[in-house]
């Protein structure tokens, strides 16, 4: 499903269509060859969120505030805080230059997202 490739953004109404999308679709590839299977394999687009913040653990209150839609900003801002789990932990044999560059790559804010 490309669910599972989604950025964030686009299923919470950020702002513009940039580069960034991509990056993350890379990046959900990436962390499918680190993993042998796909990383976020939300059943829908609630599940395929809760995946992400899972992993990615909880965006920041600016982060939230670039969410266009209020009411995707509420569920977040209402789920329980998550802590980011570090990629080291996930993928524990993979080389660390691909773990820095998948870090970077599955940043939840696209404006912090390498490009």
């Amino acid at each position: 499903a490309t669910r599972w490739y989604r950025a964030p953004e686009i299923m919470l109404s950020f702002q513009s269509y940039t580069k960034a999308i991509d990056v993350w679709s890379v990046g959900c590839i990436l962390a499918e060859l680190l993993g042998g299977r796909p990383f976020f394999k939300g059943r829908d687009y609630v599940d395929q969120l809760n995946q992400i913040l899972h992993y990615l653990g909880t965006p920041n209150e600016e982060t939230l505030c670039r969410i266009g839609s209020q009411r995707a900003q509420e569920y977040v801002r209402n789920l329980p805080f998550m802590p980011k789990i570090a990629f080291n932990r996930l993928f524990p044999n993979a080389n660390p230059d691909a773990l820095d560059l998948l870090d970077k790559m599955l940043a939840f804010d696209p404006s912090e997202r390498i490009t």
